[in-house]
């Protein structure tokens, strides 16, 4: 194996990847990181490169890289400590989407009364909520 491509085997773009690799002990490699720009995206991209296992031996960098791209393995090893990790983060993913898909509530105080209306509510349906307050 050369040396480019052990990098690009240990290397990645996905920060979140980039977390669950630390966590379960994978090193960061001498050189971290770089920040690339151009190379047709647009602004800015980081990648992380990561030593080839953890201390330890236990863990492999290139094998926990192609289980987190694997959208079964967490079910084929439910106990792996990166299965919890990758799950986890996944799931941090999907209810951050979430929440951008729902449409915020404005805060109405008035005379004491508190009333929270949806930002993208009709204005009819405004004033009956303000009338009340």
């Amino acid at each position: 194996m050369n040396a480019v491509s052990h990098i690009s085997s240990t290397a990645t773009s996905n920060t979140c990847l980039a977390a669950a690799l630390t966590a379960v002990g994978i090193p960061l490699a001498e050189k971290p990181f770089v920040r690339v720009v151009g190379d047709g995206i647009r602004g800015e991209r980081t990648v992380w490169f990561f030593d080839p296992q953890s201390p330890c031996g236990k863990f492999q960098t290139k094998e926990l890289i192609a289980a987190w791209h694997d959208d079964t393995w967490h079910l084929a090893n439910p106990e792996h400590p990166f299965a919890y990790i990758k799950c986890a983060l996944l799931n941090r993913d999907r209810l951050v989407d979430k929440v951008k898909q729902d449409v915020p509530l404005a805060c109405i105080k008035r005379r004491g009364k508190i009333a929270f209306i949806p930002l993208n509510a009709s204005p009819a349906t405004e004033d009956l909520f303000l009338r009340y307050l």
